[in-house]
């Protein structure tokens, strides 16, 4: 049985909400998953708690003054982790949260050509620097 990691879409009309889940790669976009592994709201909101200050000072003046939108990201790394160590394979979308978040550092097995560069290994001697005098 072949397991991916993608996204489920959920919500309504122009309103997304994604479920990150582990589910049979034959199955249905919205099917019943094996497992939700976390949930994604790609749509930029204010955070929780946030007041929204008067209208006149929505845009503020100066930058202070500004409300910040945030997307939303909330997974089991410890779960994701361990579906990966199994065999699941994660969608490219999939492959650029996990990346974006931290969870997958390169290089790594599902690598494109969008994933950063690697660091930059100090086990390698570095070349000495030439200094060319006329």
């Amino acid at each position: 049985m072949p397991v991916r990691i993608r996204l489920a879409r959920h919500g309504y009309k122009k309103n997304p909400l994604y479920h990150i889940v582990a589910i049979n790669s034959k199955r249905p976009r919205e099917g019943k998953p094996l497992e939700t592994l976390g949930i994604y709201d790609p749509i930029p909101r204010l955070r929780k708690g946030v007041a929204v200050p008067p209208q006149a000072n929505v845009f503020g003046v100066e930058d202070a003054g500004l409300i910040k939108k945030e997307k939303e990201i909330k997974w089991n790394v410890d779960r994701i982790n361990y579906w990966l160590g199994v065999g699941a394979e994660p969608t490219r979308s999939v492959v650029k949260l996990l990346e974006r978040g931290g969870v997958l550092t390169t290089p790594h097995k599902w690598q494109h050509p969008w994933s950063p560069a690697p660091p930059p290994s100090s086990t390698s001697p570095s070349q000495p620097q030439q200094t060319i005098s006329q």
